[in-house]
């Protein structure tokens, strides 16, 4: 049996979204940038003895187009902001769009899986501090984030099961069980 999951992918213009999609969906990697408006795209994933019906939803990085990508994320239910590691800019656009879903959806902060990609990273393989980057990004947004390059199929993969450990995290965190209580003459109740 597939569990049904909803992902949206966010982030500024040109940081590697599609891309990153494209390696993980059919293992393609594509080095012209075609700006997106909406895409959507099916994985199935595997994960820890689990199949995930991954339904993920790529968006549009034109702020002018906001609408659009409120619609998207209100049919998400997990999200992936992607900023390019080459491209400082991008760094500050993950505040707005980690803004953006709760807003959209409103709920409390820390209440939706969450995780931050850092792309691109074929272009910064000789930085020696692009770990302490990652972290300080960890730290900053209190979101887990990890490093990744369109370029390999296993990074890219490596995102998406991140981000499937923080909807398991978060799933076992809603799970409401419930109080039973016992009354004589063999009534039966439950509260939540």
């Amino acid at each position: 049996m597939y569990k049904n999951l909803n992902v949206c992918v966010l982030g500024s213009v040109a940081v590697g979204k599609t891309s990153m999609i494209e390696s993980l969906t059919n293992g393609n990697y594509d080095r012209e940038h075609i700006p997106t408006i909406e895409n959507r795209s099916i994985k199935l994933l595997q994960h820890k003895k689990k199949v995930y019906n991954i339904f993920i939803h790529d968006t549009a990085s034109i702020r002018e187009l906001n609408f659009l990508v409120k619609e998207s994320i209100s049919q998400c239910d997990s999200f992936i902001i992607v900023f390019s590691l080459n491209d400082a800019n991008s760094i500050e656009s993950i505040q707005f769009y980690k803004d953006l879903i709760y807003d959209t959806l409103k709920c409390k902060k820390g209440s939706i899986p969450i995780v931050i990609a850092a792309n691109k990273l074929d272009t910064k393989v000789n930085d020696p501090t692009i770990y302490q980057k990652i972290k300080k990004i960890n730290r900053l947004y209190s979101l887990p984030c990890i490093e990744c390059t369109s370029k390999d199929n296993e990074t890219t993969n490596s995102v998406f099961k991140l981000l499937l450990n923080s909807v398991e995290k978060k799933t076992t965190k809603r799970q409401i069980i419930p109080k039973v209580k016992f009354y004589f003459k063999k009534k039966f109740s439950l509260t939540y």
